[in-house]
């Protein structure tokens, strides 16, 4: 009962809105981080699968989280455009809080004197749906047993105008990388999502999905043949909502093996609330194999809820495959006049 008094109050602090989906493995996310990022890979197509599972630690029913999209390259008068389509659904524990997101992008890709510049924009549907009889509220104090009841016949004194609610959404992102000599090649992500700020709302007052920034960089160095590594930064908020992760991914080549194992890789985050309390660390390991790379990350929580938590936080799952390109190579090969 604890846990459920301390959801509704998370819930009614929250007006009754999810949070944007979101991933540790951010990284290994793309049309979900930004729609700049549609197309931009070295390959046919791309099918990327995302699953999270958080709180499990202090809920019987855990949060959830899966994504799915797929996105492919078209050469069009020496142009290079692309298009995808990406799917979300999140459950937020008691009541099914849940949101789903359905959406296409189109994006534009192009090599400017070094300089890889893309753009994409993302449209679609989000759905937002929610079981009001789950939850406890505070009419439903029973002063006889000490605690909430939501028993047939006890009024909840609220009035919801609908479970559902559906909104079309607009987001917008741009991309940039550059290599530098054979060692350095970094990227900068800039992306703003809700553009429109659709109308949400399940009470049927006047409320509005605020526009939500994300910025990312990362920066690939080649220690090495065999080794690269890799830091990351990604900043997000929305309103007075911040968050902010920095890490480093370690990239290792690996030799020929019974396995076929290309690439091994493994690395370390730390997410805040920036200006307010520190959340967790991600450790994240995984590999590549020819055209799929698999990773796997599990969140530590260090927050203030680390003494119920006992550190436990999330676990997230990451599979990506790219299909090899289709266009021929071109070869100059010498030859006597």
């Amino acid at each position: 009962m604890v846990k459920k008094i301390l959801f509704i109050l998370l819930i009614s602090s929250a007006g009754l809105k999810a949070q944007d989906i979101h991933f540790t493995q951010w990284m290994f996310s793309p049309l979900n981080l930004n729609p700049g990022e549609t197309g931009r890979f070295d390959g046919d197509y791309r099918i990327v699968g995302n699953f999270r599972s958080q709180w499990a630690a202090i809920m019987e029913k855990q949060y959830k989280t899966f994504g799915v999209s797929y996105d492919r390259i078209f050469k069009l008068y020496n142009q290079e455009i692309s298009a995808g389509i990406t799917f979300a659904n999140d459950r937020s524990s008691i009541g099914d809080l849940m949101q789903n997101k359905l959406q296409v992008s189109g994006g534009y890709s192009k090599n400017i004197k070094g300089n890889r510049l893309s753009g994409g924009i993302q449209l679609g549907l989000l759905h937002k749906g929610i079981d009001p009889n789950a939850y406890s509220y505070p009419v439903q104090w029973d002063t006889d047993k000490g605690e909430f009841s939501n028993a047939v016949g006890i009024g909840n004194g609220e009035i919801f105008s609908q479970t559902n609610d559906y909104m079309f959404d607009l987001n917008f992102g741009v991309g940039w990388g550059r290599q530098f000599g054979d060692k350095l090649y970094p990227e900068i992500g800039l992306a703003w999502f809700h553009v429109n700020t659709p109308e949400e709302s399940f009470l049927g007052d006047q409320n509005n999905l605020t526009l939500r920034h994300v910025y990312n960089f990362k920066l690939n160095y080649k220690l090495s043949d065999k080794i690269v590594i890799a830091p990351n930064a990604l900043y997000m908020y929305q309103i007075k909502g911040q968050d902010l992760v920095l890490g480093a991914l370690a990239k290792m080549k690996v030799e020929d093996n019974k396995t076929k194992i290309d690439q091994v890789f493994a690395g370390i985050n730390y997410r805040d609330g920036f200006n307010r309390n520190y959340d967790a660390m991600n450790l994240i390991v995984g590999a590549r194999r020819q055209e799929w790379q698999v990773g796997i990350s599990y969140d530590i929580n260090v927050s203030d809820l680390s003494s119920v938590t006992h550190y436990r936080g999330a676990f997230e799952l990451s599979i990506i495959y790219i299909a090899k390109s289709s266009e021929p190579s071109i070869f100059i090969v010498p030859c006597d006049l």
